[in-house]
């Protein structure tokens, strides 16, 4: 797992925080059966990110708890979460420790259990949490530590990952290879933090590698997209020529996700708030991998499609099992070193008909029973998307497994 520092250090006097699971809060009293989803916006410095939170707070009936993780002045800070009202017009002001502002990739992080602690305090006063991202922040440790705990009889799940992307900047952005445009723009982890001595060595020099090798946070914050926004669409001169470039330059590392154009977050909220984008719903996975009927590729990361034909026995979904688990974590591909951000699928047995839904992000995956099949799906497919994928690669990778 990445090495990233916890989100809660510690906790005012009222408030102690469980080290494990068991201890913690699991759901609210007033409704034992409620979860609160958690969206995640990301993007870089300047994107856009606090002007589309503003907006959602304008617009949405939603009682919100917005969360700014971002790295402060002292290692220990205290940021206000302001669960705003809509229906009464009030903001109430709880206080989350956190911390230097990075969150934790455990299984069972302080963090969450900080967050859950708030939906426990705050009752039926948040319907939605949204957490905004620092600019060189990595989505996929966040999302895979929301994800977790959603098994563990959390009160919180991640609802989807939002990422916004600067039009006058995002193509110099992903071209730029050896970090120059970065560094001269202040998109690097030690510009954007007045703690450098919160950054450990092996972040810097992983930060140092990637953008030797072109793979900026961008990259990374795109291929964990779940909705994205090319937002200051109103500074574009030649719109549709510069959209359609844009839109070319994302669909090369995402293939899969929704791509909107914005100006100072003018989106409408349910095309980024309640995807359920991590959940086993067949029609909504379908869609996805429907859409993604192509090969797309960036030099760098890319998204690449598998299809094969439906499983004929439930022997087979171990043996599709035994081939996700090498591939996601051994990082290998027909020997051939590999990195997997992101993954989805829909694994089919037609007689008697199984139906399962393949979820995954980095290392971690799921696959989700109890499916129907669609009238249009006609075989089984992954979608994956990462750096050095390539699907003649994948087909024989698999069929090692699949007998």
């Amino acid at each position: 797992m990445d090495d990233i520092p916890q989100l809660v250090t510690e906790l005012p006097a009222d408030g102690t925080i469980p080290s494990e699971r068991s201890t913690a809060p699991s759901v609210s009293s007033s409704d034992p059966t409620r979860k609160i989803p958690v969206t995640i916006i990301t993007g870089y410095l300047g994107s856009g990110k606090s002007t589309l939170l503003e907006n959602i707070g304008k617009t949405s009936k939603k009682k919100l708890a917005i969360i700014l993780n971002e790295f402060g002045d002292s290692s220990v800070i205290e940021k206000s979460v302001t669960i705003k009202d809509t229906e009464k017009s009030e903001s109430i002001q709880e206080w989350l420790d956190l911390g230097n502002g990075c969150l934790c990739c455990t299984v069972k992080d302080n963090g969450v259990v900080a967050i859950e602690q708030l939906v426990e305090k705050s009752k039926d006063r948040i319907d939605h949490i949204l957490l905004e991202t620092t600019g060189v922040a990595d989505p996929a440790p966040i999302a895979k530590m929301f994800w977790l705990d959603e098994g563990l009889s959390s009160n919180i799940y991640i609802d989807g990952v939002v990422t916004v992307v600067d039009s006058e900047h995002v193509l110099k952005c992903l071209d730029d290879v050896g970090g120059h445009w970065h560094r001269e723009n202040n998109h690097v982890k030690n510009a954007q933090t007045t703690n450098v001595e919160d950054l450990t060595e092996e972040e810097l020099q992983q930060e140092e590698e990637q953008l030797q090798e072109g793979i900026t946070t961008a990259h990374l914050q795109i291929a964990l997209a779940d909705t994205i926004l090319i937002n200051k669409y109103d500074k574009l001169q030649d719109k549709e020529k510069e959209v359609q470039a844009i839109t070319d330059r994302i669909r090369s590392i995402n293939g899969t996700s929704p791509i909107y154009t914005t100006s100072f977050g003018d989106i409408e909220l349910d095309l980024i708030l309640d995807l359920h984008a991590y959940e086993g719903d067949v029609t909504k996975v379908s869609k996805s991998l429907l859409s993604n009927s192509a090969s797309f590729h960036d030099s760098r990361i890319s998204t690449v499609t598998l299809e094969f034909p439906f499983l004929a026995s439930e022997e087979q979904f171990d043996q599709i099992e035994s081939f996700l688990q090498y591939i996601l974590w051994e990082n290998k591909i027909n020997d051939k070193e590999v990195e997997i951000h992101r993954l989805k699928g829909l694994l089919v047995q037609k007689d008697p008909e199984i139906v399962k839904v393949v979820q995954g992000v980095r290392d971690t995956y799921d696959t989700i029973e109890g499916g129907k099949l669609l009238d249009g799906v006609k075989s089984n497919k992954l979608v994956l998307i990462g750096k050095n994928l390539n699907q003649e690669d994948l087909k024989i990778e698999l069929y090692k497994y699949l007998k």
